[in-house]
């Protein structure tokens, strides 16, 4: 077909299935804090080449200078980015990227500095999502007894709809591992006391302590099983301290496999970079398993999301992939995102159309369910 696209995704309004709050800005942002918002790595430690040097801040910078008319160049992009203003910038990039629907992690960033988000979006197509981490650790500083520990947990997840809340999210991924199993009497009892000789410390804790969060995730697993909420997990890539080893989506075989958690639809984030092989596999074979492929975060070049996009699609079910950008703080990762979102997965299907694995309208039917539909359906989105 000489190159030429055949499959037009560009007006499916697309559904984020997994992003976060964006932030309130008292300021305009200067360069270090804009090269911030773009990189996982230690800005203050490693220093502006971090960001500056990777080809997605080179790409935004471009597309985005492209679309606000003015040049090429970082100090000319932020002077015109605050000269409109952060809530202009918000709705005039949300607007053309045209996101119908978001899926929102509201763990990310402090709530203190988020934003309310169900505004963005048509009513009905605002999803909010409990993150599970910072619940644990609050009730953990709140309860000395084990047994009452697990009971309040139990208690808080006992209606999680009721609760404003369409799912759950864990970040285990980039604490302890996904290695999520049962664990003895005695592993959990000791783990939880030294989560609270934490507390003792600090008056605060961060769960690093494995036996006692698989056991209260395992818990909330339930609850959402119960309820047939979707789980989302980060899996992969994430934050500068993951333990990228413990973060490949083969260790969650246990929560997969467990009977009682066979309610829970399970979504594996990131695309599951660099396990996307995995992650594909998990969800060709596991009913209740999904894979996000998220096209912001990681911050990956074209190639990379091309190549991550097209082996997705042809392992996973088409029923069983859906859009996302990780979006958070700022539109501008969610705006890139849906443009290279529909690209991307709309060049893949044109591969597949040109090689006879599928009719055009076939095609372009896939691309819907991946941009939107699937989400919608997964999260009990209407519209």
């Amino acid at each position: 077909m000489g190159g030429t696209r055949v499959v037009d995704l560009s007006g499916i309004q697309v559904v984020d299935n997994h992003c976060h709050p964006l932030e309130r800005f008292d300021a305009p942002l200067d360069r270090r804090r804009w090269h911030s918002l773009f990189t996982e790595s230690d800005y203050e430690v490693r220093g502006e080449h971090v960001t500056r040097d990777m080809v997605y801040l080179r790409r935004l910078t471009r597309r985005l200078a492209g679309h606000l008319g003015c040049a090429a160049d970082e100090e000319q992009l932020l002077t015109e980015r605050a000269a409109r203003g952060h809530a202009a910038m918000t709705s005039d990039l949300f607007a053309d990227a045209g996101i119908g629907g978001l899926v929102v992690d509201l763990g990310f960033p402090d709530p203190s500095v988020g934003l309310p988000m169900e505004t963005l979006v048509p009513d009905g197509r605002y999803c909010a999502l409990l993150r599970l981490e910072p619940l644990f650790q609050r009730l953990v500083a709140e309860h000395a007894m084990l047994e009452e520990l697990l009971a309040i947990v139990d208690a808080e997840l006992a209606d999680l709809r009721g609760a404003g809340f369409g799912g759950v999210k864990s970040v285990a991924g980039y604490r302890t591992g996904l290695e999520i199993r049962p664990w003895g009497r005695e592993e959990v009892e000791l783990s939880f006391a030294q989560a609270r000789a934490e507390v003792a410390r600090t008056g605060a804790v961060r769960l690093g302590h494995k036996p006692l969060l698989d056991t209260l995730l395992l818990r909330a697993l339930a609850k959402a099983s119960e309820q047939e909420l979707p789980v989302q997990f980060h899996v992969g890539y994430g934050d500068r301290d993951v333990d990228l080893r413990l973060a490949n989506p083969l260790h969650l075989r246990h929560v997969l496999e467990a009977p009682e958690l066979a309610g829970a639809k399970i979504v594996l984030l990131h695309g599951c970079w660099p396990y996307w092989r995995e992650g594909a596999f998990l969800a060709s074979v596991y009913p209740n398993t999904y894979l996000d492929i998220s096209f912001g975060i990681p911050f990956l070049g074209r190639a990379e999301l091309a190549a991550t996009t097209a082996g997705a699609l042809a392992v996973a079910p088409f029923s069983k992939v859906m859009y996302s950008s990780d979006g958070a703080r700022v539109p501008e990762i969610f705006w890139l995102s849906a443009h290279d979102g529909r690209e991307l997965i709309g060049s893949a299907l044109d591969a597949m159309v040109s090689s006879g694995e599928l009719g055009l309208d076939e095609a372009e039917k896939v691309g819907y369910r991946v941009l939107a539909g699937n989400a919608a359906e997964v999260y009990g989105l209407k519209g």
